[in-house]
């Protein structure tokens, strides 16, 4: 496991893969956001984007997974604080989303044990398009003390 003393500024963290379905897209959206864009295959090809499309709620929960899975489980966290996004195109059935994350900086704070970690991150499409960005920040623990 990581503290903040093993991490660096520019160091990047490469994201797995994960493939949209049709179906994922509805069954979220059903539960979550259900808006005719993503639940309504007739309603959705009628619309501006002229088929279903993934919620960007969806969109966020799938870049947490992935993010999670290449960096916040090998590091000792201890809570997110904020996040700034934004989405740049709509994630469409069929799309296999990948990505990367980038620790911008490094707040330290030895009086409290803990650091403020600043990450920037995409998620890409197929093509290495970018769906969506964001700048977050994160405390995570500072090496105890022996």
């Amino acid at each position: 496991m990581l503290y903040a003393d093993d991490l660096s500024p520019g160091q990047e963290f490469v994201f797995g893969t994960w493939t949209m379905t049709q179906q994922d897209i509805i069954d979220y959206a059903r539960q979550w956001d259900p808006l005719p864009i993503h639940i309504d295959i007739a309603a959705a090809a009628a619309g501006p984007h002229g088929g279903i499309i993934a919620s960007g709620l969806h969109t966020l929960a799938i870049y947490q997974r992935l993010l999670v899975d290449a960096f916040w489980k090998n590091v000792h966290a201890v809570g997110g604080r904020n996040f700034q996004l934004s989405f740049k195109r709509p994630v469409r059935p069929g799309m296999t989303l990948s990505g990367h994350a980038r620790i911008d900086r490094i707040e330290h704070r030895p009086e409290r044990g803990n650091a403020v970690l600043y990450l920037v991150s995409q998620l890409t499409d197929d093509n290495n398009q970018v769906v969506f960005d964001i700048a977050a920040d994160a405390v995570i623990l500072r090496r105890p003390s022996a």
